[in-house]
């Protein structure tokens, strides 16, 4: 008797151990790390080639963009006077080569198939914060880019999105004071469209078009500051049919001082929208109850004190990704100066990992630069492309290759109908066993050069699975509600989900 209650007493013990210490075994059970191949891959020696040959060259921009459309991942550094911009080539295999052709010189805003053609077109920096787009013609390693006459004159900050609920994608920029739209034709023309005012003055203003209260349609979440507001200032609008738009900020839970939302995302895998805010300067996130009514999440982010402090609250982004396959939400999250990178625990709080994972926290992110990911060699992990030495002068680069222990993955690519081919707004939900384990609403917008996910010809959206061998994915259709299923997914491969209710492998061949 006495023996077997030493067992269960030390049965017991054991499990209360396992439980206080989950989430350190968790983190020892993460093998491996980010590995520094910027001079493997050949771009330590273009960086320091332009340098060379323009030394005021401003580097202002780091892309991870399908130039060529030949599904691999290219690397643009954009540029904002002293030099052009940099375009390189990926074989596939994370190596770069200069590309050859033509290709605009400044900044990418978006990078978007906004004719339809099966090309990525490019939304460039025009003069000093318009908005251009340049139309691609590129084939497999060759570039050739048109500059149109579509553009605007304030552009530091977009998406596209259809807000008239025509079935055609309309540009979304900021605008003073406020945001602007124009519709569009389906075909990457525009027309003068309306304005919401927002009392943002001369200084962009920064918005997600996101529906957070389930209802259908578009909402706004926005913020400005610049250098004038160092914390930020934010505000929030509902939606409807009508293209107006109410401000709900009071009464849905942030305030408009001291607050800039940084990105828009699912951080605990229950089907809302979260926000991810810099809260008088320092980071915290709001959970969404459903109904567009926000809760600060206490003590929801770990180690914060060892990373770099932000400089500014207007600049940057943060994206909810999976940086290492596991299942669990993951935010990569950039600013002036600050590259953070936050892996979930799985029980909705998240942990700084820079240190333990080899990536250094800098960034340039004055008013022109931001977060650069993607997979650049098809293995299913997310690379990271990021800055280090002297950001205020002659700016290097790093080019971090993914090596945590590999685990399952699934891209998904959602294909809208004519108009919408890109899918903005789509609603992706990603299940196993009746069980929801990522949602997202697909945005295509930027703050400065800041975007919000990598880009192809078509949209991808990069989720992780654990262990698990498939899983079922379902897209509901913006603004046609259809919704689209497929079961059965298996794990390690690149899906379409088309609104036409076709599936296939993506057309990456992944």
């Amino acid at each position: 008797m006495r023996a077997q209650f030493r067992n269960l007493l030390s049965f017991c013990l054991l499990a209360v151990m396992a439980g206080a210490f989950a989430p350190a075994l968790r983190g020892f059970a993460q093998e491996g790390r980010f590995t520094d191949i910027t001079k493997e891959s050949g771009i330590e020696a273009f960086i320091a080639d332009k340098y060379a040959r323009e030394p005021n060259w401003w580097l202002s921009g780091l892309y991870l963009v399908d130039l060529d459309n030949d599904g691999k991942l290219d690397l643009f550094f954009g540029a904002h006077g002293g030099g052009a911009a940099i375009a390189t080539i990926n074989d596939g295999k994370g190596h770069f080569s200069l590309a050859e052709g033509n290709w605009p010189p400044t900044e990418i805003h978006m990078a978007y198939d906004v004719n339809e053609d099966g090309r990525l077109d490019l939304q460039m920096n025009e003069g000093d914060g318009g908005g251009l787009w340049w139309l691609s013609d590129s084939a497999a390693g060759k570039l050739s880019f048109a500059r149109t006459r579509a553009g605007v004159g304030t552009g530091r900050a977009g998406a596209l999105i259809d807000l008239n609920r025509d079935g055609k994608n309309d540009w979304l920029h900021e605008s003073r004071p406020g945001i602007a739209w124009e519709f569009g034709d389906g075909k990457g023309g525009f027309t003068k469209g309306g304005s919401l005012a927002i009392p943002s003055g001369k200084f962009e203003t920064n918005f997600f078009p996101v529906d957070i209260n389930g209802d259908g349609f578009i909402d706004l979440v926005t913020h400005w500051g610049r250098y004038e507001f160092t914390e930020g200032k934010a505000r929030v609008f509902v939606g409807d049919n009508a293209l107006s738009f109410k401000d709900v900020t009071a009464e849905c839970g942030i305030r408009e001082e001291g607050f800039a939302i940084k990105g828009v995302g699912d951080v605990n895998q229950d089907g809302y929208p979260d926000l991810l805010v810099l809260e008088k300067n320092k980071p915290a996130i709001y959970l969404n109850d459903g109904q567009g009514h926000f809760t600060k999440r206490e003590g929801a982010l770990k180690g914060m004190e060892a990373g770099s402090k932000p400089h500014y609250a207007s600049w940057g982004l943060a994206v909810v990704t999976d940086a290492d396959n596991d299942g669990v939400p993951d935010i990569i999250w950039n600013g002036k100066h600050h590259l953070w990178v936050l892996r979930g625990e799985g029980d909705g709080t998240f942990t700084y990992m820079n240190k333990a994972w080899g990536i250094e926290d800098t960034a340039a992110a004055s008013v022109d630069d931001g977060i650069c990911f993607g997979d650049i060699d098809g293995d299913g992990r997310l690379e990271i492309v990021g800055y280090t030495g002297n950001i205020e002068k002659q700016r290097r680069v790093k080019v971090y290759h993914n090596d945590l222990a590999a685990r399952d993955w699934l891209n998904v690519r959602p294909i809208g109908a004519a108009g919408n081919r890109g899918a903005a707004g789509a609603k992706i939900r990603v299940t196993s066993g009746g069980k929801l384990l990522w949602y997202e609403q697909a945005a295509i917008g930027n703050s400065q050069s800041a975007h919000t996910y990598y880009s192809y010809n078509v949209t991808e959206r990069h989720f992780g699975l654990g262990d698990k061998a498939t899983a079922d994915v379902s897209v509901e259709f913006y603004p046609s509600g259809k919704k689209v299923e497929v079961k059965g997914v298996k794990a390690n491969t690149t899906v379409e989900v088309r609104e036409d209710g076709q599936a296939g492998g993506g057309p990456a061949g992944r």
